[in-house]
């Protein structure tokens, strides 16, 4: 058996496990967990809902930015649509199918394997890099004793301002190095560094307040600490490929975040909740991305309207008389 297929029966037993221990641990606690969700109003779950498709909104800009930059300029809504079609795909254990439908669409558009590959590599290191950075960013601005405990450092504001500004300073840099390399080698123009930037930080304050607006024990100070959670929590479930779209890992990894500011019950029903919202907003953009494959089929002449076409021409083809047989030419003869 080769490592290949190892690896994919790992996947799939890692989606029976994760699904069947996420099963039994709310079998077990369900009273806790009913009583949870009882507390979650329908407004927070339509508000986290509207706030996840404004920011996957925002990050379908970075899939068209970085099309953009091989040549090709697609419309905006159907750029949302591939997006939407392709992460379907996360969820079908093997972690890369999502990479394969993305790939493939771009072939079919004109872009070739190293330039769909270049495309794909910039998209997600905008989207790592800004949820790596949302993350430390909002650790610095709001458990700064925690970084300040670990290197010896006083507790200070005026710290914990400095080190937030050093820290977008060393992504803004790394995006510098990033895009003048890429520069050598892309089609097209690649966007302002701090356009890139600002726009990362945006679509993770719209995800990540997607999951802290359905916490209502939390004042709106604390708000960047969940934000910077969930963006790095995201951020670990979209490397662990071995997960289908970071089931199971993206969750274990927001209790461990929040463990010491709610319980671990809450932190479980709530993530539990944030990954139907996600999955939702995730098939609302896949919708799209299928209306405008119909829409697309439907312009496209079907094979036998093209086989009708071409006997009709060859019969008018037919009809045409020869100049040999004409009697204008017979009688010149």
């Amino acid at each position: 058996m080769d490592k290949k297929k190892i690896f994919s029966i790992f996947k799939w037993l890692w989606l029976v496990l994760v699904l069947a221990a996420a099963g039994y641990y709310f079998y077990r606690n369900q009273d806790q967990v009913i009583n949870l969700i009882n507390q979650i109003s329908a407004w927070r779950i339509i508000l986290s809902l509207v706030l996840l498709i404004i920011g996957k909104m925002f990050l379908v800009l970075l899939v068209q930015f970085s099309v953009n930059s091989e040549g090709w300029h697609p419309k905006y809504i159907e750029t949302l649509g591939i997006y939407g079609l392709s992460s379907l795909g996360k969820y079908i254990p093997g972690g890369v199918w999502h990479f394969v439908g993305r790939f493939g669409i771009y072939k079919v558009n004109g872009l070739s394997g190293k330039a769909s590959t270049r495309a794909m590599i910039l998209e997600n290191i905008w989207l790592l890099g800004s949820a790596v950075a949302t993350g430390v960013i909002g650790v610095f601005l709001n458990r700064f004793d925690l970084i300040a405990g670990f290197l010896n450092l006083p507790n200070q504001h005026g710290l914990a301002i400095l080190f937030t500004v050093l820290a977008l300073g060393l992504w803004i840099i790394i995006l510098i190095i990033v895009h003048k390399t890429m520069r050598r080698h892309t089609a097209g123009n690649i966007p302002s560094v701090f356009v890139v930037a600002g726009l990362g930080l945006l679509l993770w304050i719209f995800i990540g307040s997607s999951f802290f607006v359905m916490f209502s024990e939390f004042q709106p100070s604390v708000a960047p600490l969940f934000i910077g959670g969930y963006a790095v929590s995201w951020a670990v479930g979209y490397i662990a490929v071995f997960a289908p779209g970071g089931l199971g890992v993206r969750e274990a990894v927001l209790a461990f975040v929040f463990s010491n500011i709610a319980s671990v019950e809450m932190i479980a029903v709530y993530a539990a909740m944030n990954r139907i919202i996600w999955v939702i907003a995730e098939v609302l953009f896949g919708l799209v991305g299928m209306v405008q494959k119909q829409r697309l089929q439907s312009d496209q002449p079907e094979d036998k309207d093209i086989a009708k076409l071409k006997s009709e021409a060859e019969k008018q083809v037919e009809e045409i008389p020869s100049t040999s047989k004409r009697p204008d030419v017979l009688e010149s003869k």
